[in-house]
């Protein structure tokens, strides 16, 4: 999976330009997007990183199309089709998962979403979509198959579509040092610890348990993190 680092390069300078130059601790960032009036213990840092927040998601445009495009499916799917199992409207997969978890606690449906994604078949997005870098929405992901952001954005909107909340959802975009490649993941926070869904790995594990990878930013429908410091991607990156 490739990215496009110049984009977080930008919008780094950008973030850290507004924020006085300077990023945000583990221990004391992001409160705001982590709260509903009340005070709220700021989430465990991702692998270690530290950040910085912005609610403003508007650069990242393959969040956004796809996001809008499964807006408009999810519609399609409300206002034209007669039964929620017929597969041009809604992906059996997906409604069948859905139904399935509607009722387990969060860890059990964490668990169940991590098995059940993990075993569509892993697709380049060159082959499915002629572009090395298409996300992909959980509807053409059950489709066609996907790569590491696709199975990353289909547990993010699966568990979205459970009920977790945004607020405790994300999706990093990280560096997988060990292999040399970029890669996604997906994010819960449970209980004050940060769990990680991973196509590279069958269990679900705390992200302090993960040593090689290293965030570039993270996201979810109500900003982004660029992540900074001697753990993030960002400060090799730059």
């Amino acid at each position: 999976m490739r990215f496009v680092r110049g984009l977080v390069l930008l919008l780094a300078l950008v973030l850290l330009a507004s924020s006085g130059g300077q990023p945000a601790g583990a221990q004391d960032n992001s409160l705001a997007a982590f709260s509903h009036g009340a005070a709220r213990q700021a989430p465990p840092a991702l692998f270690g990183a530290g950040e910085v927040y912005s609610p403003d998601n508007s650069a990242f445009g393959k969040w956004n199309g796809m996001l809008a495009r499964f807006r408009a499916e999810q519609q399609q799917a409300l206002t034209s089709c007669h039964t929620a199992a017929a597969e041009s409207c809604e992906p059996l997969a997906w409604r069948g998962l859905l139904d399935e978890i509607a009722e387990l606690d969060v860890r059990a449906k964490l668990e169940r979403v991590n098995v059940a994604v993990n075993r569509q078949p892993y697709v380049p997005s060159l082959s499915n979509w002629g572009e090395s870098n298409h996300w992909e929405t959980p509807f053409e992901f059950f489709a066609k198959g996907g790569q590491c952001q696709d199975y990353a954005i289909a547990k993010y909107l699966l568990l979205r579509a459970a009920g977790v909340p945004a607020e405790e959802l994300r999706v990093v975009v990280l560096r997988d040092v060990r292999l040399g490649l970029d890669h996604a993941v997906t994010v819960v926070y449970v209980d004050g610890a940060a769990l990680m869904l991973d196509n590279q790995r069958r269990d679900i594990v705390p992200v302090t348990e993960i040593h090689d990878y290293r965030p570039y930013y993270s996201i979810n429908e109500q900003g982004w993190w660029l992540h900074r410091g001697a753990a993030a991607r960002y400060a090799a990156a730059g």
